[in-house]
């Protein structure tokens, strides 16, 4: 199997979805949109297309590369590739599916239970929140979770948003911790707690994750 992911910062790469993409035998295809590369034109040779977190906002069109974003977005649901979309993600995708984006009541930093309505496909976390932006998801779609914030979770077809990272490591959340300090809530003690929990089963609740959205 063979996923073409779309990276758009240097401190949201795949993490732990890297991990189990090598338990699994997939290969993992990164494009790094903000770099100036550029996806292929055609997904004939991929599974899966998942796009990843940004700082950026998913409304923004004066970012150089969103309309890079939305194009390969749009090709993939065109062509019947399945897109999993992680935080900005998940936004991106809900644009690209007729839905939206806009700024959420509140910022949502920290470990925060998702409000899961189904369970047994999407556990209700912890999981690493970190967005000030509230995902509207496309018509007909199903909401998979929802918390006092916003949606968490939706699916339409074989594509699937989520507003959580189950994909941070250690290494990814303290990048953000350091570089977003002066100008984000960042929750006190967030670095230990962290760690903590990544030491606990939120491992193994993101590959759980990861198995039922990718290979199911």
């Amino acid at each position: 199997m063979r996923a073409l992911i779309l990276q758009h910062d240097a401190d949201a790469p795949p993490g732990l979805l890297a991990e189990w993409a090598a338990a699994r035998g997939w290969t993992l295809d990164v494009v790094r949109l903000d770099l100036g590369e550029r996806p292929p034109t055609s997904l004939q040779d991929h599974d899966r297309l998942i796009s990843l977190g940004s700082e950026a906002s998913a409304d923004d069109d004066a970012v150089a590369w969103q309309a890079t974003e939305q194009r390969a977005l749009t090709a993939a649901a065109d062509a019947g590739v399945p897109v999993l979309g992680i935080c900005f993600g998940g936004q991106s995708l809900a644009r690209a599916l007729g839905g939206g984006v806009r700024r959420a009541a509140r910022p949502e930093i920290g470990w925060c239970r998702i409000g899961t309505r189904v369970p047994d496909l999407i556990d209700d976390g912890p999981w690493l929140e970190w967005h000030r932006d509230e995902i509207l998801p496309p018509p007909d779609a199903e909401v998979l979770a929802r918390n006092e914030v916003g949606v968490q979770a939706w699916r339409l077809g074989p594509h699937v948003g989520l507003q959580f990272h189950p994909e941070v490591d250690v290494a990814i959340v303290e990048c953000w911790i350091d570089a977003f300090r002066e100008t984000a809530r960042v929750p006190e003690g967030l670095r230990e707690e962290t760690e903590r929990l990544l030491a606990g089963d939120v491992r193994a609740r993101a590959m759980r994750l990861f198995d039922a959205l990718l290979l199911g």
